[in-house]
């Protein structure tokens, strides 16, 4: 359920460096002075420390978040990925309320990483079960960073570690008290990308195959279309630097995944593009009525070089099939169908 590089990772004791980058980049947005697109992640901003930006310091991040936040907010690169992670973050946390609002008791964070959820959402979750899965290295270190900076774990919490590339999942999750009688809602954030087709479609299968009718998942993921765009960059669909070994490696097929899904065992609802102007509408206007990092895009349009040879026809194609498609990333809220649980066939 990992790819192999991030399993070498796991073999050697270290954490995801993925996992400690978007918990900086949500730190980041944690900042902002405007509350209509400010990250409501605080708890990002303090789990993340020194010791934690040396992990990651190939990444620009790591020295902007140390910066004035003005200052730093010039930058494209950081502005333009924080405003990702404050659309991502506050769609999976509006998904999170609508979940435990209309039943779930369970909440199952999957490659939780550096999520805070459990600690910052605390009064919405306190009669429900939350359940923190990731690889034992990446558990292990940030239950002591929450030690450190929080103290106090919350009492409905359990961490279940599990090495996904042996691993069974649902059987971990019944060793640490998993019902799957309960409504659950399951949130798989900023990992499917990073997983062969096989373990996605196996973890897929699990869910649906496992949950109470009526359990939702919320995720973000590419699709196909993004991957092979992805191939144009230095660093890949994601953006991740080379070194650390984390590429994106797969993508749903079809423009928004929709069949992929429901032929997986859920309902797919209507998954949204994260750069569609719906998006942008919804989390990324600011008090004045502008949109979020508005100013640098602009500054982008205007200094942009002129290229002296043309793009690859590659390229070009691939971003035509990426428009056409919608777009190469996404966020859904899948719901499982009305079955009886084991009732799909695991492939």
């Amino acid at each position: 359920m990992i790819a192999s590089n991030a399993q070498n990772n796991i073999e050697n004791g270290l954490p995801s460096r993925t996992s400690i980058l978007v918990a900086a980049v949500r730190a980041f947005g944690s900042r902002e002075p405007d509350e209509n697109v400010r990250n409501p992640d605080s708890v990002a901003d303090l789990l993340i420390g020194p010791s934690e930006l040396t992990l990651i310091s190939e990444h620009p991040v790591s020295t902007r978040l140390t910066q004035d936040y003005t200052e730093a907010s010039q930058n494209p690169a950081i502005v333009l990925f924080a405003g990702l992670m404050l659309w991502r973050t506050r769609f999976i946390d509006e998904a999170l309320e609508r979940a435990v609002r209309n039943g779930a008791t369970q909440v199952v964070i999957l490659g939780a990483g550096f999520d805070t959820r459990a600690y910052r959402c605390g009064e919405l979750l306190k009669h429900c079960r939350v359940i923190e899965v990731d690889a034992a290295p990446t558990q292990t270190y940030k239950k002591r960073r929450v030690q450190e900076v929080l103290r106090d774990l919350p009492t409905n919490l359990t961490y279940c570690a599990i090495d996904f590339a042996k691993d069974d999942l649902m059987d971990g999750l019944r060793r640490v008290g998993f019902n799957r009688d309960e409504k659950t809602f399951y949130i798989w954030e900023g990992v499917c990308m990073y997983l062969s087709e096989s373990s996605v479609r196996q973890t897929l299968q699990t869910i649906a195959s496992h949950s109470a009718p009526g359990s939702t998942l919320v995720l973000d993921y590419a699709n196909a279309l993004g991957i092979e765009l992805g191939k144009f960059s230095p660093n890949g669909a994601g953006g991740i630097p080379t070194p650390w070994e984390e590429p994106w490696i797969f993508g749903v097929p079809g423009a928004n995944g929709a069949g992929f899904f429901n032929e997986l065992g859920f309902d797919p609802g209507v998954p949204v593009a994260a750069y569609s102007s719906e998006m942008i509408r919804r989390y990324g206007t600011r008090q004045d009525g502008t949109s979020y990092a508005a100013h640098v895009l602009e500054r982008l349009r205007t200094q942009a070089p002129v290229q002296p040879h043309a793009p690859p026809s590659g390229l070009i194609d691939a971003r035509k099939a990426v428009a056409a498609a919608g777009g190469a990333y996404w966020f859904a809220e899948l719901t499982v169908m009305n079955q009886q649980p084991g009732s799909l066939t695991m492939q």
